[in-house]
């Protein structure tokens, strides 16, 4: 049986349609707040809540390998301490946990810090495990970058001329199925980037091409990004960590940690990683699809 812990999270969705298509036993954590409705038909839900960690031993009952992906939260080193202790107490077979790229307990942002020390805590415990350390998704360009660009055709960041070997979750949900199933060994930390590492003004680059109409990058100082995230109504511990993870993108400039492009998903998954070009390119068909049904509605409508 596999539990996978963080199946609303883009990874770990994909990760469970992966294993449910190979024909895996799948259960998943679920929230009672949550219902199961984003649920593969097949799938077990078992209500938990890593907060509580009474809730988790009911969970791990039987379930020989775990995912553990938890989202950011101020309590994230706890949440996934209570997790990995509810899985050596089961005596899970292995744990894979979704950490990343250039995750250091020693680290200045919040988010590599945090995860740096559930990594290592990890590493002392007596669980068989396995880390992905993915870099920063591609799916932020679609669902964040787009719309952010203003009515002159240009979005902003706090991230100056730094590169950023941006991933597909949809590739990394492949490596962690993967080494959830049997590939590579215990013990072993498993970096995942895209294909190529990229500026924002990359960015802006293939957003023109895919919108067909010219798009700049503007960086802007971190204060104005600190009250713009302010303004969307984020809290200011996910403010900070927000902004403090791209001032170390910044600091990783063109050729630092941000920057690496590693081999990792043709090694494990036998297929090279997403671009963003074919992201953005799916992302285009998806929007006009929906405009050329409503389209045709509206042609049967009556006048």
């Amino acid at each position: 049986m596999f539990l996978v812990i963080g199946g609303r999270s883009k990874i770990g969705s994909a990760l469970i349609r992966l294993l449910v298509d190979w024909g895996e036993p799948v259960r998943a954590l679920v929230r009672r707040a949550e219902g199961v409705t984003y649920l593969p038909a097949g799938v077990a839900a078992v209500i938990g809540d890593l907060a509580e960690p009474a809730s988790l031993p009911a969970a791990m009952d039987g379930a020989e390998r775990v995912f553990l992906l938890c989202g950011p939260s101020e309590q994230e080193v706890q949440l996934n301490i209570n997790a990995i202790d509810a899985a050596e107490r089961a005596g899970a077979r292995l744990l894979v946990r979704s950490s990343i790229l250039g995750a250091d307990p020693a680290a200045e942002s919040v988010f590599r810090r945090d995860h740096g020390a559930a990594d290592d805590y990890l590493r002392a415990s007596g669980v068989p495990y396995r880390i992905v350390r993915p870099s920063l998704f591609l799916q932020n360009i679609p669902e964040t970058t787009i719309p952010g660009i203003d009515a002159s055709g240009t979005f902003y960041a706090n991230a100056a001329d730094s590169r950023i070997s941006m991933v597909d979750t949809r590739d990394v949900a492949a490596v962690a199925a993967k080494l959830l199933t049997g590939h590579g060994a215990d013990g072993t930390v498993h970096d995942v980037t895209g294909p190529q590492a990229l500026s924002y003004d990359d960015v802006a680059a293939k957003l023109s091409t895919a919108l067909g109409r010219p798009i700049t990058y503007t960086d802007v100082p971190d204060g104005a990004v600190t009250q713009a995230l302010t303004g969307l109504g984020l809290s200011p511990w996910m403010t900070d960590a927000l902004v403090g993870l791209y001032q170390d993108y910044k600091h990783s400039g063109t050729g630092g940690y941000a920057a690496q492009v590693t081999a990792t998903v043709q090694e494990v998954t036998g297929t090279p990683p997403r671009t963003l070009d074919a992201l953005l390119g799916e992302s285009s068909e998806q929007q006009a699809a929906p405009s050329a049904t409503s389209s045709r509605a509206s042609a049967r409508e009556p006048a």
